[in-house]
C-alpha cells in the first residue's frame, strides 16, 4: 500500500517527514536518509544503509553474476601496490 503525504519546504530547505511515513519507515530522531533524484524528477527517500551492509549487497549482487571476488580483490591490491610504486619512482 503506498502512503501519500504532503510537506512544506522551510526557507532553510528543511522538510518535516509526516508521522505517518516516518512510523512506516520505522524512522526515528537521528535516522540517517537518503535522497535520490530519478531521471523523472521523481524523488525517493529512504533510509541510509550501513556501509557494510550496502558492500555485502553489492557482494551478494556480484556473487550472482558469477565474478571471481577473491581475483578481483587480487587485481585491486595488485594496482594499489602498482600505483604506490609509481609514486615513490617519481
Amino acid at each position: 500500500m503506498s502512503v501519500s503525504e504532503d510537506a512544506t519546504v522551510t526557507s532553510k530547505g528543511q522538510v518535516t517527514i509526516p508521522k505517518r511515513i516516518r512510523d512506516k519507515l520505522e524512522l526515528e530522531e537521528g535516522t540517517e536518509i537518503e535522497f535520490v533524484l530519478g531521471d523523472e524528477g521523481t524523488l525517493e527517500i529512504r533510509p541510509k544503509k550501513p556501509a557494510m551492509d550496502q558492500l555485502r549487497d553489492v557482494r551478494e549482487s556480484l556473487a550472482s553474476h558469477d565474478i571471481d571476488l577473491d581475483a578481483m580483490r587480487q587485481e585491486s591490491k595488485n594496482a594499489w601496490r602498482s600505483h604506490g610504486t609509481d609514486e615513490e619512482s617519481t
